[in-house]
C-alpha cells in the first residue's frame, strides 16, 4: 500500500507540472488557448478551405506537444488505475483488519 501511495503522488505531482509545463508552451497555433492544452494539435478544426503545407518547425513543435499530451493522458489513466488498486487495499484493511504482509 506504501508503493501504491507513493506511485500516485508522484504521478498526481507529474501531472500537475506537466499539464502547467503545456500551458506554457506554444507552437504557433491560433487556436491554442489555456483550455485547450489537453488537445491534440489535429483535434483543431482548420479555417481554411483548402489545404496549404504547415512550416516544418511549426510541425516540429506541434509533434512534441503531441508527444506531451500523449504522456498526459497515459499518467491520467495510470492514476485512475493507482487510485482504483488504493481503494481496494484501503477497503481490504478496513474490512479484514487483521494484519497480513502485502503481496
Amino acid at each position: 500500500m506504501f508503493t501504491i501511495s507513493s506511485l500516485l503522488i508522484l504521478f498526481i505531482l507529474t501531472f500537475k507540472f506537466l499539464s502547467s509545463y503545456i500551458k506554457t508552451i506554444r507552437t504557433g497555433d491560433p487556436n491554442e488557448s489555456n483550455l485547450t492544452y489537453w488537445m491534440f494539435s489535429y483535434d483543431f478544426k482548420s479555417q481554411n478551405k483548402e489545404w496549404v503545407p504547415e512550416d516544418k518547425k511549426l510541425l516540429k513543435r506541434k509533434r512534441a506537444r503531441n508527444f506531451l499530451v500523449f504522456i498526459l493522458y497515459i499518467i491520467a489513466f495510470s492514476i485512475f488505475l493507482l487510485l482504483n488498486s488504493f481503494t481496494a487495499h484501503l477497503l481490504d484493511v478496513i474490512v479484514n483488519p487483521e494484519f497480513s504482509y502485502p503481496v
